[in-house]
C-alpha cells in the first residue's frame, strides 16, 4: 500500500492524490525515465536551423540586383567613352556568369547535381563568348572545353561519395581532397598537352600535399567504423 506523505494516510495502490489533504502521491518504486545521452535535435529547430525559401529568394534578388547594376555601369561607361561596346563585352561574360552560379546555388540549393550540371553548362558558355570574343573558337574546343569535363567530372565524384556514404564527413571530406587532387592532375595535362609538353608539373605537389589528409582521414574512418561514435568521443 502506498501513504501519503504530508498526512500519513494509507491511499490505495493506484490513487495519485491524497483523498484526505488533496496532496500528490510520490511514487518512489516507479522507474524514472533516463535521460538521453546527447541532446536531440527536434524537427522544428533543425527547419529553423536551414536557410529558408524566402531568405535564399530575398539573397537571390539582392545578388541580381547589384549584378545588374554593376553590368548597366559597365555598358554605360563604355557606350559613353568609347563610342561602343569594347572592354565592356567581357566584364558582362564575366558578370552574367557570375549571377548564373548564384542563381543555381541560392534556387536549387537542395539538388546539388543541378547545381552541378548548371554551372558546368554556364562555363562552357561563358568560355564559348570569351573565346569568339577573338573571332575563332581556338583553344576552347581543345582546352577549355576539356577543363570543364574534368572539374565537372571531379565535384559528380564528391557528390556521389557523399550520398553513397550518407554524408559522412570523414568520406566527403577525403573525396574532396582527391577530387581536388585528380581535377589538379587533368588540367596540368591538359594545358602541358596544348603547350605541347605533355607531362605533370605543379599538379605533382598537390598530390603529395593531399595524401598525408586523405590517408589520416581513411584511417579515422576505418578506425571509428560505426556512425557517430566519433562525436561521441569528442563530446566525452
Amino acid at each position: 500500500m502506498a501513504y501519503c506523505s504530508r498526512c500519513g494516510v494509507e491511499v490505495q495502490e493506484r490513487a495519485t492524490t491524497c483523498p484526505l489533504c488533496g496532496a500528490p502521491i510520490q511514487r518512489l518504486d516507479e522507474p524514472r525515465p533516463e535521460p538521453p545521452r546527447f541532446p536531440e535535435q527536434s524537427v522544428a529547430a533543425a527547419a529553423a536551423a536551414r536557410p529558408s525559401r524566402r531568405l535564399r529568394s530575398l539573397a537571390w534578388l539582392l545578388a541580381s540586383v547589384l549584378l545588374g547594376s554593376a553590368a548597366l555601369t559597365c555598358l554605360a561607361v563604355d557606350l559613353v567613352r568609347g563610342g561602343g561596346l569594347g572592354w565592356s563585352l567581357p566584364t558582362l561574360a564575366g558578370l552574367g556568369v557570375s549571377w548564373a552560379y548564384v542563381s543555381l546555388v541560392l534556387l536549387l540549393a537542395r539538388r546539388p547535381i543541378a547545381v552541378i550540371v548548371g554551372q558546368a553548362v554556364t562555363t562552357t558558355g561563358f568560355l564559348v563568348v570569351v573565346d569568339l570574343l577573338d573571332g575563332t573558337l581556338e583553344w576552347f574546343v581543345s582546352l577549355g572545353l576539356p577543363i570543364v569535363g574534368v572539374v565537372t567530372g571531379a565535384a559528380i565524384l564528391v557528390w556521389l561519395a557523399g550520398r553513397l556514404s550518407r554524408r559522412d564527413p570523414l568520406i566527403v571530406t577525403a573525396a574532396a581532397l582527391l577530387a581536388g587532387a585528380a581535377a589538379c592532375a587533368g588540367i596540368d595535362l591538359l594545358v602541358s598537352a596544348h603547350a605541347a609538353t605533355a607531362s605533370m608539373s605543379w599538379s605533382l605537389i598537390v598530390l603529395a600535399a593531399v595524401l598525408a589528409p586523405i590517408a589520416t582521414l581513411v584511417y579515422l574512418r576505418i578506425r571509428f567504423a560505426r556512425r557517430g561514435e566519433l562525436a561521441r568521443i569528442l563530446h566525452a
